[in-house]
């Protein structure tokens, strides 16, 4: 048999082991795959013993020549099997019922968990226990609580109506934002939040400008939007953008006020 045969033998072998691993219904006790010392997720680079007692590379640098389980007077090496096995095990993400199709390595999936886009948020409205993926929390504001949703692209004003409630915005990426107006003793109140499941301190920014011929009145103003998960209600310590009573629509006048809204990625 030639080289190339032997080759293409072994592939062939490799791929019907896939396939039969596929459809087999295998357990494990995962604890093997922790680190004996710390309990941490074993993690490359995995060191062991003569014997073959594994840790992780933090525990290896803390401790002497001496084996923590069999206490043989030992120097260890890479355990480059055991780095094979934990780089080999997929598990789903925490948040696979909120949409999450990846698969990641079993030492991967606390990180994951941190950074994943399908990590839950909150609807904000009072008595509502609601919470979902972003794009889940989108189809609940317009199908439960009748909230305008509109998609608008990047860097582009979009006119609407200054009126009292919420519009949920769908940027062009799928960024989602939320303009929230509410009637305060001073006038009205808008706040524009960007809704994502981590909060970090978010990099969109956004230009309101309100106008109103009949009264001559003109306003703009641009701002960082503050980011939130919406789990602690609509956030306090954000922008807020004051129009005077007389905009406002429910008061009795006839004025048609109107504002721009522009997005401005990163």
């Amino acid at each position: 048999m030639g080289a190339q045969e032997q080759e293409e033998g072994e592939r062939g072998t490799a791929e019907k082991r896939r396939k039969m691993a596929a459809a087999s219904d295998v357990s494990m006790d995962l604890d093997i795959l922790d680190c004996p010392i710390c309990f941490d997720h074993l993690r490359p680079p995995i060191f062991q013993c003569a014997v073959g007692h594994v840790l992780c590379s933090s525990c290896r640098a803390k401790l002497p020549d001496k084996c923590h389980l069999c206490f043989l007077t030992t120097g260890y090496n890479r355990c480059y099997m055991m780095e094979h096995v934990v780089e080999s095990i997929k598990v789903s993400c925490f948040y696979g019922n909120l949409g999450c199709t990846e698969k990641i390595t079993y030492y991967g999936k606390e990180e994951h968990k941190k950074v994943c886009p399908y990590a839950p948020c909150r609807c904000p409205t009072t008595g509502c226990t609601f919470s979902g993926s972003t794009m889940m929390l989108l189809s609940h504001f317009s199908d439960v609580h009748k909230w305008h949703k509109l998609k608008i692209p990047y860097n582009k004003a979009y006119r609407m109506c200054i009126a009292l409630g919420s519009t949920v915005i769908q940027g062009e990426d799928g960024h989602l934002f939320l303009v929230n107006m509410v009637e305060e003793p001073l006038g009205g109140v808008i706040s524009v939040f960007c809704i994502q499941p981590h909060i970090t301190e978010s990099n969109f920014k956004c230009i309101l400008e309100a106008s109103c011929s009949e009264v001559g009145y003109s306003q703009i103003t641009m701002f960082q939007a503050k980011s939130t998960n919406l789990f602690e209600g609509f956030p306090k310590d954000c922008f807020l953008f004051v129009l005077p009573m007389v905009l406002l629509k429910r008061t009795g006048t006839n004025v048609t006020a109107m504002v721009n809204v522009t997005l401005i990625p990163p």
